[in-house]
């Protein structure tokens, strides 16, 4: 890393190319990059919340709803009022959504395995590593000063 270009702009370039490209990618399969979290979160496990997934993925409360309704539009979720908390939405994947999930997991490992080419296998793993463990210090909320 370059002292002149500072962590926030390598990890934007990535980050805008990662969007750019599964935009690209997705939009074939009917949808947008912000509802590709969501799909895959659900199938990990269903039956969640979007106030847990905004939560989780650290984004606004809004956007989910908003990304919610357009899988349940495409028929690739389905959203259920919650009976104990009418507030709380819960979601889960339809037959439809389970279908998609292998395909965008692809696109995601072919989308990886580019931007590590250049990466010998002991440094891919090494960056990995690194990087889950600068992500965890974020997630954690301590700065990364300390």
């Amino acid at each position: 890393m370059s002292a002149e270009i500072p962590l926030a702009r390598h990890l934007s370039i990535v980050l805008r190319h990662h969007y750019a490209t599964m935009n690209e990618q997705v939009r074939p399969l009917g949808l947008f990059v912000a509802q590709v979290p969501i799909l895959l979160r659900l199938s990990a496990g269903q039956n969640v919340t979007q106030e847990s997934l905004a939560r989780h993925f650290h984004f606004d409360k809004g956007a989910v709803a908003r990304a919610a309704r357009g899988l349940e539009e495409a028929g690739l979720i389905r959203r259920e009022t919650d009976p104990s908390d009418r507030r709380a939405v819960r979601l889960f994947l339809t037959r439809a959504g389970e279908a998609l999930v292998p395909e965008i997991r692809r696109i995601e490992r072919e989308w990886e395995a580019r931007v590590l080419a250049d990466l010998r296998p002991d440094e891919r793993d090494a960056f990995c590593s690194l990087l889950g463990r600068v992500a965890a210090s974020c997630l954690d909320g301590r700065d990364c000063r300390e």
